[in-house]
């Protein structure tokens, strides 16, 4: 390394990178949880497998062990289902609002 570069307190010992959560990703669940409203059976398995698989790869490449990768992908996976649940219940209490306000 050089001097220059240890003035300004770099490190001899290898840098860690630290990625951001996946579950607190919050366009990104937004995302995959939209998409897998819209499909359904085989094409939303492969979606999801294939989606899954590549931020895996993502984490694998940023130097992320297998353990804090599993954990983060489910972490994730949790997070889709918590938003799909949540755009549900939000489409119900919109019908509902929606023929309550037909009611005279």
């Amino acid at each position: 390394m050089s001097a220059a570069l240890k003035d300004v307190r770099f490190s001899d010992s290898e840098e860690r990178v630290v990625p951001f959560p996946l579950a607190g990703q919050v366009s990104l669940v937004r995302r995959c949880a939209s998409e897998l409203e819209n499909i359904h059976g085989e094409a939303a398995l492969q979606y999801w497998k294939t989606e899954c698989r590549a931020l895996a790869a993502r984490l694998k490449t940023l130097g992320c062990a297998e353990e804090a990768i599993s954990q983060q992908v489910m972490a994730f996976q949790t997070e889709v289902q918590v938003e799909m649940m949540r755009r549900y219940s939000d489409r119900l209490a919109a019908e509902a609002q929606d023929a309550y306000r037909l009611d005279p």
